[in-house]
């Protein structure tokens, strides 16, 4: 396979290849062709080593000339670091192609095959009843919301590259079978949302991609209307054996005039309903409208659960982010990251991924050539107020939370009151990998590789405590010993009271022992008399007795002798 894949103007071109089938684990997928003709599914470390992209790298370059290490630095520009929406996403595609193919197999008699490798039990059923059975099509795509600069299409692009596009089939199980199978199409919506404009996207990148003619044939609008393409371009991309179909950019349908936006979405579910294509959408949070007013969009959208990306937030997986990004520095002083300049750093991009890696860039070219080139907090906090003046409003409302600025901004950050469901999503996302230090640990502490499914109990209990803050391994394998004891009654519930009840115990036995609370001396007082606070009462003996009422107070504790307040004076 030709690793390389390149953009052509506003297209992303992957590689084409000789179709050569591998039979696979599930029986439902055995014997169609355009599944087998796939790669394998990959591990998610082998997910992480295939999509990093990490610059050549030399600490011995710092002492080239200043005009060779501004050079270097652009390398940073390039920098892919896998982070854990990859993975998850990843896992999405992967499910979600083979899915769409499920119930496209091309070929008839292999299509019987898949069958009765999936329900072995219809066999006898067609020769009792002459039934031809059928798989409803469980194909659904998902969407991908967060603020611009998070990530979105090069996760995306990157996902793909990792499937061929186009898979020429010639023969398969000797039987004669020609047809190019377009795995995947990643189109930007255009920027007035126009239907028509998607319209010869799609057919302008069939036509690049495969050598048809198509935008030719339907480029006179008098003849074509937008109603009559939209069923061609389904039509096309079934008959094409089209694996998914990725629109970028999906919120500029909110541009699209009356009606537009309707006629797209619409178009979109038509193509997964009637033809098994799944669509992935990409935007910014503007883009949630769309979807609460096209319920049917919403929910086929749904189907493999959709993807919010928010900024990073200050923790460990920023940490993890900082430190690999901190590692490409061409200054001729090295300056080690400290706390101090990680802390600007996240001020100053608010975790946003795209802004932190310019901002270190024009750090480092700025310093490049001085008789001082450190890397200091104030320099970091001048480049950024110097080449970030549109964006600066927005980063400080990020900042300090300015929910009625923010509000403004929908196309950048979620409106204020979806703020904390998105948050909570990255919590979710940072409890499961975020405590990990690297992609290697990160594998062995998920709770596949040790036999849970993410359905299973274990990892449903394993995934509470880690989020309520105890360490993954620890959570494992409490939430084991917890299922283990009552999988007898087979109660979730109990198991996770048990589980919780064993990290409280760890926390007991771990918890250093408070230090003892220093105790008074204590001093002698006179006991009241009177408790009813009426000193008329204390004195009444004092009028009987014709005695001193100085004494009678004193008797009763009323007056304190004088040393009891000098106590410790001069000490």
């Amino acid at each position: 396979m030709n690793p390389t894949n390149r953009r052509n103007n506003r297209l992303l071109i992957g590689t084409r290849i000789e179709a050569k089938y591998s039979e696979s684990e599930e029986p439902l997928h055995r014997h169609n062709c355009f599944i087998e003709a796939l790669p394998q599914a990959l591990t998610p470390v082998q997910v992480s080593g295939l999509i990093s992209r990490y610059p050549v790298y030399d600490e011995q370059e710092r002492t080239l000339p200043p005009q060779r290490r501004l050079f270097a630095v652009q390398r940073i520009a390039n920098c892919i670091f896998p982070m854990p929406e990859f993975l998850e996403i990843e896992q999405k595609f992967s499910r979600m192609i083979r899915g769409g193919y499920m119930d496209r197999n091309p070929l008839e008699s292999e299509w019987a095959r898949q069958l009765r490798s999936g329900f072995p039990e219809l066999e006898k059923n067609w020769a009792d009843y002459g039934i031809q059975p059928l798989i409803r099509s469980t194909a659904a795509g998902f969407a991908i919301i967060g603020c611009s600069g998070v990530g979105k299409s090069t996760i995306v692009e990157s996902i793909l590259s990792l499937y061929p596009q186009v898979i020429v089939h010639t023969k398969y199980n000797e039987t004669p079978f020609d047809q190019q199978q377009l795995v995947w199409l990643k189109l930007d919506c255009p920027f007035d949302g126009s239907l028509k404009g998607l319209c010869f996207f799609f057919f302008e990148a069939i036509d690049q991609i495969l050598g048809t003619r198509y935008a030719k044939k339907y480029e006179n609008p008098r003849l074509w209307s937008v109603d009559k393409l939209l069923p061609i371009m389904s039509q096309l991309a079934g008959s094409l054996g089209m694996g998914v179909l990725a629109i970028d950019e999906i919120q500029r349908l909110s541009l699209a005039k009356s009606g537009g936006a309707e006629k797209m979405l619409n178009f979109f579910v038509e193509l997964t309903n009637t033809f098994g294509v799944p669509v992935v959408l990409l935007g910014t949070f503007k883009a949630f409208s769309l979807f609460s007013e096209e319920i049917a969009m919403a929910r086929r959208m749904a189907g493999q659960g959709d993807v919010v990306i928010s900024n990073l937030q200050q923790d460990e997986l920023w940490d993890r982010f900082i430190s690999k990004l901190w590692k490409y520095q061409w200054t001729r002083e090295p300056t080690p990251l400290s706390p101090k300049l990680s802390k600007v750093m996240y001020e100053e991009s608010q975790g946003i991924v795209d802004i932190a890696v310019k901002i270190y860039m024009l750090t480092q070219w700025s310093v490049i050539g001085e008789e001082d080139e450190r890397l200091t907090p104030g320099r970091i906090r001048e480049v950024a107020k110097g080449n970030f003046h549109m964006l600066r409003p927005i980063l400080q409302a990020l900042r300090f939370n300015d929910t009625d600025f923010l509000s403004k901004v929908t196309d950048v950050v979620p409106v204020a009151g979806q703020m904390e469901r998105f948050f909570a999503a990255a919590v979710k996302r940072v409890s499961l990998y975020g405590t990990v230090d690297n992609l290697a640990n990160q594998e062995r502490q998920v709770p596949e590789d040790e036999g849970e499914s993410f359905d299973s109990p274990v990892y449903q209990i394993g995934s509470l405590l880690a989020k309520a803050g105890h360490p993954v391994p620890l959570s494992m394998r409490w939430a084991q010993q917890a299922v283990e004891r009552f999988a007898a009654e087979a109660d979730l519930k109990l198991a996770t009271s048990e589980a919780f009840r064993l990290a409280a115990e760890h926390e007991l036995q771990t918890r250093e022992p408070a230090p003892p609370v220093p105790t008074l001396p204590k001093t002698k007082t006179a006991k009241v008399i009177s408790l009813s606070g009426d000193l008329r009462e204390i004195a009444k003996p004092a009028l009987k007795k014709k005695s001193s009422v100085y004494v009678e107070l004193k008797a009763a504790g009323v007056i304190k002798p004088a040393t009891e307040f000098l106590a410790g004076v001069g000490g």
